[in-house]
């Protein structure tokens, strides 16, 4: 029973997925790992796409239905034992990739885009298409003592902002070249808005 219990207060009670204190955990130990054993790690940041037009239109429970469908969609993406999906707050998830170059990690964001528009949930109110989408940011990184998984994680989030920005339903992802230019955690101006105003690999 308290095996169970553990195990409930692992998942996002609503879509299943782990949830944001899972996630929050589980990054600095891969992180770590990774370090010790000189591999990358790829963090995806996923948002449904329009997602408040949704909610105002169909409805919270369709809302609420169409985030589990999402949750389900990533999770059959993700699958390796020390890969984690997580419900990362809102309509937005996130995915940790272990041992995953870029050609891998952006394969694996273009499979789980694909696959959550092949549910063909109808979304009249968004600009994104005629059903629901998602945008994916993808970071790739060799993590370093002198770097954080924070920046990591800011690295993933520009690259978010920057596959909505151009347009949503897509997948945009950074890498090492980009994730040199980050400062303590974060781009200076300068840097953050000529990679947003760039084109993106995808």
């Amino acid at each position: 029973e308290s095996r169970l219990v553990a195990e409930l207060a692992q998942h996002d009670v609503l879509t299943s997925a782990k949830n944001r204190r899972v996630f929050d955990e589980y990054l600095p130990r891969l992180w770590r790992q990774a370090a010790e054993d000189g591999r990358s790690v790829a963090i995806l940041l996923v948002d449904v796409d329009h997602f408040k037009p949704y909610n105002d239109r169909y409805g919270h429970q369709a809302g609420d239905v169409a985030l589990r469908k999402v949750a389900h969609s990533l999770q059959s993406c993700v699958r390796r034992p020390l890969d984690l999906v997580a419900r990362y707050g809102g309509e937005e998830f996130t995915a940790i990739l272990y041992d995953t170059d870029g050609g891998r990690a952006e394969s694996t964001a273009e499979q789980a885009r694909k696959s959550v528009e092949r549910l063909a949930i109808e979304h009249r109110g968004s600009r994104a298409g005629s059903v629901l989408t998602v945008s994916i940011g993808v970071a790739v990184v060799s993590p370093q003592a002198k770097r954080t998984p924070a920046g990591a994680l800011q690295l993933a989030d520009e690259a978010l902002y920057r596959a909505k920005s151009q347009g949503r339903n897509r997948v945009e992802i950074m890498d090492e070249a980009e994730y040199q230019l980050l400062v303590t955690g974060v781009f200076s101006k300068e840097i953050a808005d000529t990679l947003k105003q760039g084109g993106g690999k995808h």
